[in-house]
């Protein structure tokens, strides 16, 4: 099959008719942007081939035309077995279907669809056929990375292609009963996961796991008995020993010594730690002492360089002062000359302001000739609309005149039709010898005459015979011939035509005026342009404004009065010009007088922020030495430096005895680690005897349960008991072995048939790898992909090692699923029985060297079978070849 042709009309973004342009065999190609509806096409295609016409599922709901109420058309023209077939339909309204075969129609509505599937070897279905290889090679947007899936149909087509090469491979109808008689069996006795409830060989199990329960218990029971008589002879030995009175006087007798020790050593650490505390208290007031005599030797220091400083910075604002007076003188006269050149400046800018104004009236003068004769072509072509106007208004037929009218005329010749369908017909044959003797209704008749005898008709031979014709009277369809006369009768007198003629002659003659109009119309928009939106002026008041604004312009200048002498506008250019050269010299002698004043200010009001900074830090060293003196006053400062120098030796004394004494007390201490050993000591003993008193009354109870325990199981039989659960455990493994060598042997059995099977399923499926093998080594040299018997991929080999199908990446599995596809569909085409590949979207996930050797891929495929590519990637796709198609509207 190669699709030759596909057009759709009111389908999707596709309101109008558009067609699929360049389809032929080998490889289709077309790229066009997002949105371009390239997948609207592709299911446009599917709905066509394989939906019934009539059918309103989701999938043809989605093809509606946004926003419009028409129906969905769609046509695709294909060839298969040497035909060429075009199907045409329409789906959701005004349905219908139609299929023509070598130009001829050859089936009608629900006959077409069936005669569709027919040609396409498709079972049908209540709205839709079954895909069947359709389905698997035509792949939609987003589904390419997804491996092939065969439906049952499409599974028993290739089974069926493959099996008349290959012939019968999976084993006879014997060997599907053996297998099945073992696997029922096997079923009847195990599952998957091990013997299956209610079976024979879950029964045995249960029985020999029940004898072996049994026997566990009474050797478990044995155990234990002999276990509690050995644990017994130990406790009593444990007793003797705890009950020792000896040994536990002489724990006491330590824990007490080692008590007595440890507080002690707490007495002691206590007295160290009230002497390390008036050492710290020392150090306190040492720290204190030496702090106060030095802040007051530094104040002394500060109130020296303070009063230093104070002196060196009046000298300095001295001299700053004359500095700011200089300045100042500098700055006035730098104004009074920057004063004089603003002056002549704006002298100079009243010339050329009147220069310029003397230039513009020369300027309107031109200005008011062209805007005159603007404004009289304005005027006539105003007038000459006006006129266009009045007479469309007196020629111009409305067009619902016009539909009303044309309504009116196929309703009458509906009528006549109706009436000419139900009159008699008359046939009348002349002979050579009647020529020019017989007449029918006054008309002669020469040869075959057939005529529908609507009302009494007269056929006359010559003077021999003459035949009239009485029609039986139908006043229904003769009414509705009146009826229909009438109302076109009307419509003519309402548009005041006499024919539908005159109305189509009147209203072109209207369409050319008001094509003569528009014409008038831009040419008054291009002489008079209207004003801005929202301006109630036309352009022609505009142009009226604008000649009284510029006539204006000439009063207030003083040109155009009578007598006055016309403007040279050279000359006023040059006095223009030598105006503005005067003016821009001026301005450049005031910019440069301008920035020497700017200069000068900024150097004075530098000078005066010196001067300014001078007194600031002079007045804050003033308040400094202030704030020091009133702490500490010039009187009394040196005997106060010598007192607080003695005060800081006496605490220096003080700390070093108090440091002497505790080190002393530190040094008797115990060390920490003696300290910690007699503290373990003491928790050592203390817990041995109260753990030797606990330990004592809990042997004691646990011999009386020993006791207890060893008498109650003495008379149980337990010797017997044992002998006859071994017996019983013995029986069950017997059963048991012998289920499990039944059940073994048919394992073997099936395993043997199910390997023979798959290797009869290796030659099943060796035309479908043979065709794989070409394309798939063109992307991977040397791999090998494992297929089930679906058809379905399970993995890839390559490099001697197998990868699950999903483990591979995205851009991987997209490439081997389209490979299957065309694998199996050159399958087919070498089978005589070939199906286009349509691919939408595809190869999203490649890298740009994979998608050249898919290139390679799918010119191999295009020489067996038609491959179609639909693609947005321009650019990706520029080297891939093959014919390139594109989507063009097709005017009506």
């Amino acid at each position: 099959m190669i699709i030759t042709h596909l057009a759709v009309d009111g389908v999707g973004r596709f309101r109008s008719r558009h067609v699929v342009r360049g389809l032929g065999p080998g490889l289709n190609l077309l790229c066009a942007p997002n949105e371009a509806g390239k997948s609207t096409l592709f299911r446009a295609l599917q709905l066509a081939l394989f939906a019934r016409h009539g059918s309103k599922t989701e999938e043809m709901r989605r093809l509606a035309c946004l926003g419009a109420e028409i129906p969905a058309c769609i046509e695709v023209g294909f060839q298969r077995g040497g035909a060429d077939y075009l199907v045409k339909k329409s789906f959701l309204r005004s349905t219908g279907a139609r299929l023509y075969k070598g130009g001829t129609l050859v089936a009608d509505g629900r006959a077409a669809d069936e005669a569709v599937w027919a040609a396409l070897d498709l079972v049908p279905g209540t709205s839709a056929a079954d895909e069947s290889t359709f389905g698997l090679l035509w792949v939609r947007q987003g589904q390419s990375f997804k491996p092939a899936v065969p439906s049952e149909e499409t599974k028993a087509l290739l089974s069926r292609v493959i099996e008349a090469e290959v012939g019968e491979v999976l084993g006879g109808e014997r060997g599907e009963r053996v297998w099945k008689s073992i696997t029922d069996k096997l079923s009847r006795e195990e599952t998957k996961t091990g013997p299956k409830a209610g079976g024979p060989w879950k029964a045995a199990l249960d029985r020999r796991a029940a004898a072996q329960t049994a026997l566990a218990e009474l050797r478990s029971t044995l155990a234990a008995l002999e276990a509690d008589r050995t644990a017994l002879a130990g406790k009593l030995r444990e007793r003797e020993t705890l009950a020792d009175a000896a040994a536990l006087a002489q724990m006491r007798t330590d824990r007490d010594a080692a008590v007595a020790e440890r507080e002690q050593t707490a007495k002691a650490e206590q007295a160290t730690q009230r002497a390390e505390t008036e050492q710290a208290q020392r150090e306190l007031g040492l720290d204190r002492a030496r702090k106060r005599h030095e802040e007051l030797v530094g104040l002394d220091q500060r109130i020296g360089k303070t009063r230093e400083k104070i002196a060196a910075l009046t000298r300095r604002l001295a001299e700053q002062n004359a500095a700011c007076a200089a300045q100042a003188a500098a700055l006035a006269a730098q104004e009074q000359v920057l004063g004089a050149l603003a002056a002549r400046w704006a002298e100079a800018e009243r010339a050329v302001d009147q220069a310029r104004r003397r230039e513009t009236a020369a300027r309107d003068a031109e200005r008011v000739v062209e805007i005159s004769t603007r404004l009289a072509r304005a005027r006539e072509l105003r007038e000459g609309i006006a006129r266009i106007r009045q007479v469309i208004t007196t020629l111009a037929v409305p067009v619902e005149t016009i539909k009303a009218i044309e309504a009116a005329m196929q309703a009458l010749d509906a009528a006549r039709a109706r009436q000419e369908a139900k009159a008699p017909r008359v046939t009348v044959r002349v002979g050579p010898a009647g020529a020019g003797l017989v007449t029918c209704a006054g008309e002669p008749i020469d040869g075959l005459r057939e005529i529908a005898a609507v009302g009494p008709l007269t056929v006359a031979v010559g003077d021999i015979a003459t035949v009239e014709i009485v029609p039986v009277a139908t006043s229904e369809d003769a009414g509705a011939v009146e009826a229909a006369r009438e109302k076109l009768a009307k419509a003519l007198r309402e548009a005041g035509v006499g024919s539908l003629a005159e109305a189509y002659e009147r209203r072109a003659k209207a369409d050319d005026l008001q094509t003569e109009g528009r014409g008038l119309v831009a040419e008054l928009a291009a002489t008079a342009p209207p004003a801005a939106k929202g301006s109630k002026e036309d352009g022609i008041a505009g142009l009226e404004r604008a000649l009284a604004e510029a006539q204006a312009g000439l009063d207030g200048a003083g040109i155009g009065a009578a007598g006055s002498a016309p403007l040279d506008r050279d000359v006023l250019a040059r006095e223009r010009t030598a105006s503005e050269q005067a003016r821009d010299a001026l301005h450049r002698e005031h910019a440069d007088a301008q920035s020497a004043v700017h200069v000068a200010r900024s150097e004075d009001a530098a000078e005066k922020f010196r001067q300014q900074a001078l007194q600031i830090e002079i007045g804050e060293a003033q308040s400094r030495l202030a704030e020091d003196l009133a702490v500490c006053p010039d009187a009394g400062r040196d005997e106060r430096l010598v007192a607080l120098a003695a005060e800081a030796a006496q605490a220096r004394a003080a700390f070093d005895a108090a440091a002497a004494c505790a080190t002393q007390l530190r040094a008797a201490l115990p060390t920490p680690e003696q300290r910690s050993a007699l503290d373990a000591r003491v928790k050592r003993l203390t817990e041995a005897i109260k753990g030797n008193e606990t330990r004592l009354i809990a042997v004691e109870q646990e011999i009386a349960n020993l006791q207890g325990r060893i008498a109650t199981r003495g008379g149980e039989g337990l010797g017997e008991r044992e002998a006859e659960a071994a017996d019983a455990l013995a029986l069950a493994e017997t059963d048991v072995a012998a289920i499990e060598r039944r059940l073994a042997a048919l394992r073997l059995l099936r395993d043997t048939i199910e390997e023979s099977r798959r290797a009869a399923s290796e030659s099943f499926l060796a035309p479908v790898k043979t065709a794989m093998r070409p394309y798939l080594h063109a992307l991977f040299p040397g791999a090998d992909a494992a297929l089930d018997a679906g058809f379905s991929i399970d993995g890839l080999m390559r490099a001697g090692t197998d990868e699950p199908f999903m483990s591979l990446s995205d851009g991987t599995r997209e490439q081997i699923a389209i490979i299957v596809r065309l694998a199996l569909g050159r399958l087919l085409a070498e089978r005589g029985q070939p199906v286009p590949v349509v691919l939408d979207d595809s190869l999203v996930f490649s890298d740009d060297e994979r998608i050249e050797r898919m290139f390679d891929v799918l010119t191999q495929a295009a020489e067996k079978q038609q491959v179609i590519v639909l693609t947005c990637r321009s650019r990706a796709f520029v080297s891939c070849g093959g014919r390139l198609l594109t989507i063009e509207r097709e005017e009506s």
